[in-house]
């Protein structure tokens, strides 16, 4: 099928004279003719027309799913996620605990001024 295409390009007027001047420039040539009219074409469409759901569905049965997964999981930098994430929710709970921590201090420290007779705010100097 190929090479009926490009024989029938060598027929061309156009692209035809570049078979003279060398393979090189009219496999140039046919490569961008070729990238322009699959730029246009609308492949899911024409899969849709031409295959049916059986044609399909074995297509994807042949498919290794493990293979696939694991080359999805070797391209995601996972450490990196996780660190990430883990470092991020550290820092927020480090927050928390901080903040848990001076308002559990103001408290004793509300408390037992109270019990001291202390005025609020009223601190004894060493």
């Amino acid at each position: 099928m190929l090479v009926d295409v490009y024989q029938r390009c060598e027929r061309l007027p156009l692209v035809g004279g570049l078979f003279t001047r060398g393979r090189l420039e009219a496999k140039a040539v046919l490569s961008l003719i070729v990238a322009a009219v699959i730029d246009e074409l609308d492949l899911t469409e024409i899969v849709r027309e031409r295959l049916t759901a059986e044609a399909i569905e074995a297509v994807i049965a042949r498919i290794d799913l493990v293979t696939l997964a694991n080359g999805v999981i070797d391209g995601v930098d996972l450490p990196r996620i996780i660190r990430e994430s883990t470092t991020s929710v550290t820092a927020d709970v480090m927050t928390d605990v901080r903040s848990q921590g001076e308002r559990a201090d103001d408290a004793v420290s509300g408390f037992v001024d109270r019990m001291m007779g202390r005025r609020r705010g009223f601190r004894e100097r060493p």
